[in-house]
């Protein structure tokens, strides 16, 4: 049986190679820090990035993201994750819904070490969701409890977004592992004081961002008191206007064959 894979236009590495390189030179902008348990919506312009910072201790961060002159053009994590795979790292790009479906920011650094002998278990996983008031009401039996979904709402309302408009996220920092049955399982995550992933802005974004109440993934949600965290956020000015994305691009002329990699499965 052939296997089959998920076609994917190439990435111009030596492009965000030069980004990173060149990270000194970027301006910081803007700097906040978001309470643990909570959640919050911020702009991020193309051309510039958002840097997520772990400042007391390892801290899940359930992202979505939006075209921010179009909310209906967001994140599509199913799509993201045909194109890049379950877990994302650096130079894996966030692609958007239909009819677009183009990079709408991509990570440009990862310091996260996943610890040696850890299996087959990663970080930053795009094929799960958030959880929600009834995540938590069957986890511990009681009603009212802070979840990502809540989060995600509080951190977009202001922007005159409403609980529709929340959608399947990036799950930021989180480790975790397929079992047999295709599900994910949570263990706590490596990251340490001062790690980073950033992320440079492909077009004019607005990023949600719910600090999730089960913190590191270290506990398990029947526990009383989960392992929270609050997390530091950074907006860059790189200075360097984003590459105009197009699928012809990467299609060559004179035969018409794509000139792009394949997925995974």
């Amino acid at each position: 049986m052939r296997e089959r894979y998920f076609p994917v236009p190439g990435l111009p590495r030596e492009f965000y190679e030069r980004l990173d390189a060149d990270r000194s030179k970027f301006k910081l902008l803007d700097a906040f820090t978001i309470p643990e348990k909570t959640g919050k919506g911020f702009f991020v312009s193309r051309g510039c990035t958002a840097r997520f910072v772990t400042v007391e201790g390892p801290q899940i961060a359930d992202v979505d993201v939006f075209n921010r002159h179009d909310p209906n053009e967001r994140l599509w994590a199913n799509q993201t994750f045909n194109r890049e795979g379950a877990w994302l790292t650096k130079f894996n790009r966030l692609w958007s819904n239909m009819p677009r479906f183009r990079p709408l920011m991509t990570i440009i650094e990862d310091t996260v070490k996943t610890r040696e002998g850890a299996g087959e278990f990663h970080h930053h996983h795009i094929a799960g969701a958030h959880c929600n008031p009834y995540f938590w009401l069957v986890a511990t039996g009681r009603k009212g409890l802070p979840s990502c979904y809540g989060n995600l709402v509080d951190a977009i309302r202001p922007f005159g977004l409403g609980p529709e408009h929340v959608h399947d996220n990036l799950n930021l920092f989180q480790k975790t592992a397929k079992d047999v049955r295709g599900a994910h399982n949570t263990v706590e995550s490596d990251a340490r004081p001062g790690d980073f992933v950033e992320f440079y802005a492909e077009i004019d974004v607005l990023v949600a961002v719910s600090l999730c109440p089960q913190g590191s993934g270290r506990t398990l949600p029947t526990d009383p008191v989960q392992d929270t965290h609050p997390m530091r956020i950074e907006i860059h000015d790189t200075g360097v206007e984003p590459l105009e994305f197009s699928y012809e691009a990467y299609v060559r002329e004179e035969d018409g064959q794509a000139s792009g990699t394949l997925g995974p499965r």
